[in-house]
């Protein structure tokens, strides 16, 4: 005979409840979807801050905590990263690395000591620029120029900016690749940039704009440089995150950009030489304070201490305020008597008047 399985007789029967059991599922399935929601929730958050702001994030994947502050300002990241390939490409193939061969310890090894600087090269006929404000023609003799696959190249022929510091170096050889300039529109306070020294890419962004001239100075003076932050190397080559070439590092810590190479790159290619403007007017620029009672003074200018040799209508103590119909912009100002090649439409400010006079801009070879 079976045996029938009974109700210990102590323990109350059991009874079985369908609404309790459907309410302990759904409160079980509600738990879940909290804490998934929770997970998912953390897991996007952190995707869309890599997203947006990536250099919070070290390549390995964890926190990089290297942020200083001062004077409630964040300075951007300073550990040694790589821009896009074609910037890397760029750099590795569109310049030469020129080394002080005295300095070889052995056969063809030298210590990071002996690294002068590195060349962008400008165009296929085989000129580069460095910056080298120390130059001088007997260095030549101890310059070694290579490539980085070791090949090594002749130098033909130099031009020295000295006011920039830049050595313009003619290569013997043909179908050098070439660096591309940016948008120098692009260029202002916050934009990042790439800077690499001997082996190393830094990641530095553009700081405060630095008046670098003397009062009085030259119309045609570089009046404004950026800085570069946090503090890099001199000499070290400036480009973009694309690749393009923005210009070199300066012993002040200045960005001293590449657009002057760009402007004299067709005169290198034709002449050999630089062409520059006689243009020697010397001063520098003004602010009106207060109320005026004679109308149309203007509220800045160039105050013209010394008109130079070739520029009869144009007097000491006028104060220039528009050239070309465009009021003067003291950052900008040099470029845009640099770069006419027809004649410049100065108006005036002259005696209380405003007048309006016209320059015959030549150039003369350097």
């Amino acid at each position: 005979m079976g045996m029938t399985k009974k109700q210990p007789p102590h323990l109350p029967e059991k009874k079985f409840s369908e609404q309790n059991y459907h309410f302990w599922q759904n409160i079980r399935f509600i738990f879940y979807v909290v804490v998934i929601s929770l997970l998912a929730g953390i897991t996007g958050s952190l995707i869309v801050s890599a997203w947006l702001e990536p250099s919070f994030y070290s390549n390995e994947g964890g926190f990089l905590i290297n942020k200083n502050y001062n004077s409630q300002k964040e300075n951007i990241s300073t550990w040694s990263q790589t821009p896009s390939a074609l910037a890397a490409k760029r750099l590795e193939f569109s310049t030469i690395n020129i080394f002080d061969k005295t300095l070889e310890v052995s056969q063809n090894f030298y210590p990071e000591s002996a690294f002068v600087g590195r060349a962008a090269m400008l165009s296929s006929n085989g000129w580069g620029v460095i910056y080298y404000p120390d130059f001088n023609k007997n260095k030549l003799s101890t310059w070694l120029a290579l490539d980085s696959q070791g090949l090594n190249y002749e130098i033909e022929n130099t031009l020295f900016d000295s006011e920039r510091g830049f050595v313009y170096i003619k290569f013997v050889g043909n179908n050098f690749r070439v660096m591309s300039f940016p948008n120098w529109d692009n260029f202002t306070n916050g934009t990042k940039v790439w800077v690499s020294d001997y082996n190393v890419w830094k990641e530095r962004q553009l700081g405060d704009t630095i008046v670098v001239v003397d009062n009085p100075h030259k119309i045609t003076e570089q009046y404004s440089r950026l800085h570069l932050e946090p503090d890099t190397k001199v000499g070290d080559i400036v480009m973009t995150e694309e690749g393009h070439f923005v210009g070199f590092v300066d012993k002040e810590g200045l960005l001293q950009t590449a657009w002057y190479s760009e402007y004299q790159l067709s005169n290198l290619l034709e002449k050999n030489e630089f062409v520059m403007s006689d243009i020697d007017w010397v001063g520098y620029f003004v602010e009106r304070h207060g109320v005026s009672d004679i109308a149309q003074t203007p509220g800045k200018g160039f105050f013209v201490v010394n008109a130079g040799k070739n520029s009869a209508d144009l007097k000491k103590g006028d104060i220039i305020t528009e050239v070309n119909g465009n009021q003067v912009d003291p950052h900008n100002l040099w470029r845009v008597v640099v770069t006419t090649k027809s004649d410049l439409k100065l108006t005036l400010w002259r005696n209380n008047k405003e007048v309006n006079i016209i320059i015959n801009n030549f150039s003369v070879n350097q």
